[in-house]
């Protein structure tokens, strides 16, 4: 027989101990884990479980159900028309000045005149006068007041993208990943957190006072505080504007009797002048040297002018009807804005899972629109009054020029 015979040399052996050395130690222990059937399934569900929670607790926090911004801002996509309605104002109280101005000429035109019912048809005037004219003053206060609410709408929904944007800075480390599942998985035994409140439990304050608040905490506390503010804003705007619309109305209703009681005294004075006319043709002295010509001038003069003023009244009404129906429409659509405010629908605080960056995208959205026809608004807007101050600069060079022939 040959014998063969291998020489190891003690360098070589002295380098693969350690090696042999940790694969005996591995397959010692992979021997003790699948000695039987049960310590191999031990071994299996231990390494499964030890799998799941390094995944759980490293894996990207869920917030849960928060306040829904999103609905919040389509309500107030809601206040566009009142911007329509905004920009006709300046028109609005223009017109109605001019009306006031009007009608203190009819004024002027009655004082005269010699008629019965004079002095109570000219203070009449008067009044009305005044009255359109802080009608108009009030309709000013009333428009730079919805401009204002829309502005701070705007305002507030531009701080609420910088808060939702702030939460997307902030560092996220593996330590604060694995401490905010930890603390979401003790609140959902209900050892931070009371299940049917949704507050913090003894346990859970004495946590966020040794370790602060976790990143969903954060987060949520956030969208809270946003929505809060935000639906605030939007309460506040639409009360304001119903407070005011109330005393527009009481303004208004208050103008329609002081034209109603005109009337009255103007078919009053008219039917006095017919019959003073009638009585001044039937006279036996008329029969005899005839009729005198200036007295019936000055009738039918004063009938042309009963009949203008009554025309113009009416005239002058329409238009404040016209504006009371424009308001009414704003006031209906601010009641109906009221009711979506309060339903359980819009103020219920846990129905939305949209994370972060969609409810950034959600309001940026609606800010953006509400923006650019907001800025085309005040665009248009000072178009308007620029025209009209130079249209009155021209009518007042105009009349020097006459007045000065």
């Amino acid at each position: 027989m040959v014998d063969i015979r291998f020489s190891v040399r003690a360098d070589v052996q002295q380098r693969t101990e350690p090696i042999e050395a940790v694969i005996a130690h591995f397959r010692k222990l992979w021997g003790r884990f699948t000695k039987n059937r049960y310590t191999t399934f031990l071994t299996l569900m231990s390494a499964l479980f030890a799998l799941t929670l390094t995944r759980a607790l490293f894996s990207e926090p869920v917030t849960g159900p928060t306040p829904d911004l999103i609905k919040v801002a389509g309500l107030a996509k809601s206040f566009e028309p009142l911007m329509y309605y905004s920009e006709n104002g300046h028109s609005q109280v223009v017109q109605l000045g001019e009306t006031g101005v009007a009608v203190w000429d009819l004024g002027e035109s009655v004082r005269s005149t010699n008629m019965t019912s004079g002095p109570i048809i000219v203070r009449e005037l008067d009044e009305l006068s005044d009255s359109l004219k802080n009608l108009a003053h009030e309709l000013t206060r009333f428009f730079a007041g919805v401009d204002g609410d829309i502005d701070s709408i705007l305002i507030v929904m531009e701080w609420a993208q910088r808060e939702l944007t702030k939460l997307n800075t902030l560092p996220a480390s593996h330590m604060s990943l694995a401490f905010s599942n930890l603390h979401a998985l003790l609140s959902r035994v209900g050892l931070l957190e009371d299940h049917r409140t949704g507050e913090q439990t003894a346990v859970g304050k004495i946590v966020a006072e040794l370790f602060g608040r976790t990143a969903p905490q954060v987060t949520r506390a956030t969208l809270q505080r946003t929505f809060t503010d935000f639906l605030g804003v939007l309460e506040e705007s639409i009360n304001n504007e119903l407070t005011a619309s109330m005393s527009l109305f009481a303004h208004f209703e208050a103008i329609d009797r002081q034209f109603l009681n005109l009337q009255r005294v103007v078919i009053r004075e008219t039917d006095a002048q017919e019959r003073e006319e009638n009585e001044a043709l039937a006279s036996l002295w008329a029969r005899v040297i005839g009729v005198n010509a200036s007295r019936l001038k000055k009738f039918e003069k004063n009938k042309q002018l009963l009949s203008s003023l009554r025309e113009r009244t009416i005239q002058n009404k329409h238009v404040l009807v016209d504006h009371n129906g424009r308001l009414l429409q704003l006031r209906s659509n601010l009641e109906i804005l009221r009711k979506k405010l309060v339903s359980p629908l819009v103020r219920s605080n846990g129905t939305s899972t949209l994370t972060v960056d969609e409810q950034i995208k959600g309001l940026e959205g609606t800010y953006l629109s509400l923006r650019a026809t907001r800025e085309a608004q005040k665009s248009r807007l000072y178009e308007i009054i620029h025209d009209a101050g130079t249209r009155r600069v021209g009518i007042v060079s105009e009349g020097y020029a006459i007045e000065g022939r």
